[in-house]
């Protein structure tokens, strides 16, 4: 899963999957939705790319992209713009999650829903699951984290109050899962943002030895990542965001309390049935993304 599943989730991926993955695919061609404000479009990124992070293999909805951020790199900053997963989206007259796009295998719409929501035109992007997320972490003997917020456990009430921890990978994944919060899925992306943030920092910290092994971890662990990145562009963008301080990693979460977003219940498709489903759409009805994409200028032109 910035706090629902992270540079599960993260920038992190930067640092490592960034780093150190070398794999060809090719770009997918897409059609980015204007809507008539192209004034408010930054001009095609190269610097941008999409994190998706699903639970994968033996979960149930385990293609689901629950957490959905997009990290762009400007003027020695990296802003991480996080997209609700309960966002109702309207493809070919028909109502979904956007979080279900790239289980359907609909990642160049989702990459145009991206682009018209943010104004940022991305063409880059990377699917990560749970399980390489817990690998990389046990890998390196835990993380050092600094919880702000406590984190509940729905089910049994189990709590981690605010604090310093040193966790293993099984309980990374339950902070980066965890939503039992009254602001749900926003509170699970503020914690992500921890968790990123504390994973570049020890990576960054780590002796050359110990980020050839997670190299090789991760080179063995292919079937658990997917990208349309190659090598030269990892490399140029890695180049861009090493030395990006954490001070000069901004977060953007449009909550509830933004005032971007109207909540309720709508008619969408899962398993190509309908069904009465909780979303989020923005106040001027669904794909009118005009408001957000102007806030989302302001907060990068820092």
């Amino acid at each position: 899963m910035k706090k629902a599943f992270l540079f599960l989730i993260f920038f992190v991926f930067i640092s490592i999957i960034s780093y150190y993955l070398i794999f060809f695919i090719k770009t997918p061609k897409r059609l980015v939705i204007l809507q008539n404000f192209s004034e408010l479009f930054i001009p095609s990124s190269e610097d941008s790319i999409l994190f998706l992070g699903k639970m994968g293999p033996g979960y149930y909805g385990g293609e689901n992209t629950d957490a959905i951020f997009l990290v762009y790199l400007k003027d020695n900053k990296a802003y991480i713009i996080h997209i609700p997963r309960d966002l109702i989206i309207n493809v070919d007259g028909s109502l979904y999650k956007i979080n279900s796009l790239y289980g359907l295998k609909k990642i160049d719409r989702l990459l145009d829903e991206i682009n018209n929501i943010t104004g940022i035109k991305t063409k880059y992007y990377i699917v990560f699951d749970s399980y390489i997320l817990r690998s990389i972490v046990d890998n390196i003997g835990g993380l050092n984290v600094e919880l702000k917020y406590p984190v509940t456990d729905a089910a049994t009430g189990y709590t981690l109050y605010p604090g310093k921890y040193h966790l293993s990978g099984d309980w990374i994944e339950w902070v980066v899962r965890s939503r039992f919060h009254p602001e749900g899925d926003f509170y699970r992306m503020k914690n992500q943002f921890i968790i990123l943030k504390s994973l570049k920092n020890q990576l960054q910290t780590m002796p050359k030895e110990k980020i050839f092994e997670l190299f090789s971890l991760i080179s063995r662990l292919r079937g658990h990542y997917e990208t349309n990145i190659n090598l030269g562009k990892i490399i140029e963008f890695l180049n861009k965001a090493k030395n990006i301080t954490n001070n000069n990693i901004k977060e953007i979460i449009f909550d509830l309390n933004s005032g971007v977003w109207q909540s309720g219940f709508f008619n969408i498709k899962i398993d190509s049935q309908e069904f009465n489903a909780y979303g989020l759409i923005p106040k001027d009805g669904v794909g009118k993304y005009y408001k957000i994409r102007k806030e989302i200028r302001a907060k990068t032109k820092d």
